[in-house]
């Protein structure tokens, strides 16, 4: 099952947000943030950033949000055939990462 690794109110929720939207099983993984979880070796075998959020898929790793959605979408068969509508999907993926996010 794929596991989700976040913290309270982190940028994992719009990634545990999708997973719900699409029907996809998770589990999520709380990280305590104040307490240096995502600090620890065996978090930064998963993400050697250390921060949040991360995936593990199976035999993948990502993190970053952005990364992690455009993933899903096309392992789950969401993102469109043609290059137009899937430009139009990048486009708003980034948008949500650089511009919304800093406002959360």
């Amino acid at each position: 099952m794929l596991k989700l690794y976040g913290g309270a109110f982190s940028r994992a929720s719009i990634v545990q947000w999708y997973l719900e939207e699409i029907g996809i099983p998770y589990e999520f993984v709380l990280l305590d943030m104040k307490a240096g979880a995502h600090l620890e070796p065996d978090y930064l075998a998963i993400n050697p950033i250390g921060k949040v959020p991360a995936i593990v898929d199976g035999d993948v790793k990502l993190w970053e949000s952005g990364g992690i959605l455009l993933y899903l979408a096309d392992k789950y068969g969401k993102m469109p055939d043609s290059p137009e509508k899937r430009g139009e999907i990048y486009q708003w993926v980034l948008f949500a990462n650089s511009t919304l996010a800093n406002g959360i």
